[in-house]
Parts: structure tokens; sequence; C-alpha cells
């Protein structure tokens, strides 16, 4: 597909990789797949790795495949006064240098003829995106906006939860206003994005997936035979709900408990607590794990659990298990409800609690012969609705 203009995309992210989330996956995705159009994509991160990471040539995937090179990255110092909230070091000189690079690049393309410049922002709330409109709104570029979330953000305290609220109404309802296009990675985005924020033209847009091939080790088989593993993978933060998970498994009945086996895996802000608690009660946590080697322990899996609570959205862990013939129980959050039909394609729980948890675990282990026909539907899911190409092709037509 080809464009009459070139498409130069300037893409605005608070976190880069190493770090990863959600987010930089469908950076990644973006900036492989748009040159296949033999378009150019700038990508300007606000970044609180170390300078060290930052000034490495290359920039690595879960696979040691090379995404990007220096030539093609602008970092911007930062710091995260409030965890998982970066803020720009406006007051350093490196900040102003990069913000001049981005100056001069975009002042270079508008030299040339038949450019079109689009700024390119992802999820509200995070400082990059309302410099991203700045930015847009300064030069005269196109802004799209791609959000991730799907409520409010959920804090440590009633008094954050208040504080981040307000902030949400007050700066993200004007900003979402102004961009020129609003993309939604999910349904349920979209709905809190034209509820909350009254924005009526929302595009719905699904990340594609590309899994890479799998060889399982049957590490966590050898180490538990003869039983069904129960698993969760990803981080393990409030509202992904891992502690009612937890509960929930271990209060099924004595020979449930015997002939299963919960695995927990990975890591993030809850893994203290969660391994100081559950270590010794029936519960393996596998602590941190890279991408490749997660899959490797999902493909193992006969029961996956998606717990989460309320917020954000697309959980790829739920769209890999699809992949990986897990038999899946999920609450109806963070997307799911989206994918899974109760008893067509997995079990799907009416919200988060422990009792839905612990009861339609017991029914799924009960019912495990569904787990085949369940497969293949899910099978014909990710086909019609996360096929890489034609994904990125939706976006590039609605850009």
């Amino acid at each position: 597909m080809e464009s009459k203009n070139k498409k130069h995309i300037i893409q605005i992210l608070p976190y880069f990789p190493p770090h990863i989330w959600g987010l930089e996956k469908v950076w990644e995705d973006i900036f492989l797949k748009w040159t296949g159009w033999k378009s150019y994509i700038y990508s300007w991160n606000m970044c609180q790795e170390s300078k060290k990471e930052m000034n490495k040539k290359y920039v690595y995937n879960d696979w040691n495949k090379i995404i990007v090179d220096n030539d093609n990255k602008i970092f911007f110092p930062s710091y995260e006064i409030i965890d998982n909230f970066p803020i720009p070091a406006f007051w350093t000189k490196e900040f102003w240098n990069s913000l001049w690079c981005i100056y001069s690049i975009i002042k270079d393309l508008k030299n040339q003829k038949d450019e079109d410049i689009i700024i390119i922002t992802h999820t509200r709330f995070f400082l990059s995106s309302l410099m991203g409109w700045i930015i847009a709104r300064k030069y005269k570029c196109k802004w799209v906006h791609i959000e991730h979330g799907s409520d409010y953000v959920l804090l440590s305290s009633p008094v954050k939860n208040k504080i981040a609220y307000i902030y949400d109404r007050l700066i993200w309802k004007w900003v979402l206003k102004k961009a020129n296009k609003v993309l939604c990675i999910s349904e349920a985005s979209k709905k809190f994005v034209e509820d909350e924020f009254w924005r009526k033209d929302v595009v719905v847009w699904h990340r594609g997936i590309e899994f890479p091939e799998v060889v399982s080790s049957n590490i966590l088989k050898n180490k538990f035979p003869n039983k069904k593993i129960i698993w969760y993978v990803w981080r393990l933060y409030t509202w992904k709900n891992v502690w009612w998970l937890c509960e929930a498994y271990l209060t099924l009945p004595k020979n449930l408990l015997h002939s299963t086996q919960l695995v927990i895996i990975w890591t993030w802000e809850d893994f203290k607590s969660l391994t100081h608690k559950y270590t010794d009660s029936w519960i393996y946590f596998s602590w941190g794990v890279d991408y490749k080697n997660s899959l490797c322990y999902q493909s193992e899996f006969d029961i996956h659990v998606h717990p989460s609570s309320p917020g954000w959205g697309l959980a790829t862990t739920l769209l890999q298990a699809m992949k990986l013939w897990c038999l899946i129980v999920a609450t109806p959050y963070e997307w799911a409800k989206e994918v899974i039909t109760s008893w067509e394609n997995g079990i799907l729980l009416s919200n988060d609690s422990l009792h839905e948890l612990q009861r339609w675990i017991i029914e799924a282990l009960t019912d495990f012969e569904k787990k085949h026909k369940f497969s293949q539907r899910n099978k014909e899911i990710l086909q019609d609705q996360f096929d890489m190409k034609k994904n990125i092709e939706k976006l590039f037509n609605v850009i």
C-alpha cells in the first residue's frame, strides 16, 4: 500500500525498551510494520533509564532482533518523583538539546515536498502525551492519540485516587478534545473515552499480535508431575488482583489442591508482599523471567486465570493464552469480555471477587475436557481480529 504523501511519524512515549509494558509493544509494532510503506519514523521518549542504556547503539526486543538504532530515537531525561510517572527534567541542558533535535527534524521535513508529519502519543495521564499536544500545536503537525486505558487510575490510597481523578478530569478532558484523531485499543477504552471525556468520534484499533515460535521446556510439568497447572503471568500489581487469585486457590477443596499447582510468573510491585505471604502455601513463584521464557512456561499451563480488576486495556497475556490453547477463566476486565464468551471459548466471570474466582476455577477443573473446543474458537478469533498486517493497514487508513 502506498500513500501519495510520505508519512513521517514522531511517536512520543513515556517509556522505552528495555522497559516493557503493552504501550512499548504497540510502539514497536507501528515502528516495525510502518516501514512497509517506506515511511520514516522518529521516536521521542521520556526515559528514566540510565545513560548507559540510552547510549547503546541498538535496542533489542525479546528475541534479540534489532528494532531501532540511535538515528531514529531521541531521549529526554526524566525522573520518577512518583512511581511509574516520569517527569521530564526541563531544568537540564539535555532536555532542551533534545527538544531542539525535535524542532530540527520537523523543520527539515517541512522544507521537503509532499510530506505529512504526524505526532502519535500513547495513553493519557503521562506528561509525554501532554507535551506531544504542545509540540503538534506549536509546529502545526497532525496529532493522533492512542488511548490504552479503560478506567481512572487507581493508586494506593483514597486521597491519591482523588488527586489523580481531578488531574485526569482537568487536564485530559481538554487535551483529548484537541487531538485530530483518537484511537482506542479496545471497546472498553472507547466507551470510557466517550462517556468520561466526551469525545464521540473515537475509532477502535486492535493492535495485531505476532507470536514467536515457542518450544516448551517441560520445566513445570517435570517439577509438578501429574498435576494440572493453574497459572497467572505478568505484572504483580494491585489491579491485577493476584491476591484474590491466591486466596481463591488456597480455598479450593483439598482433592483439587492436591491435583493442581498454582504458578505465578513474573514480578513487580507486589512481588515481595505476595511471596512473603504465600511462598509456603502451595503456590510457586517463578520470580522475574524474560518474555520468551515466560511463553515457554505459559505453553505448559492447563488453566489460565485472568483475575484482573477494572482498569487499563489490552492484556496481551490473555491473547497469548488463547494462542497457546489454555483453558481460560477470566474476569470481564482488561478487555477480556471483548474476546471471551462464556462456554464458547472460555469461562467469563461476572466480577473479580474471591467467590467468583474460586467457583469458576472449580468449574474449569470439572469440565476440563472443553479445553479443545474452546481452543479451536480462540484460534478463529485471533485470526479474525488480531492479524498484524490487517490491523496495521487499518491504522494506516485512519491516519
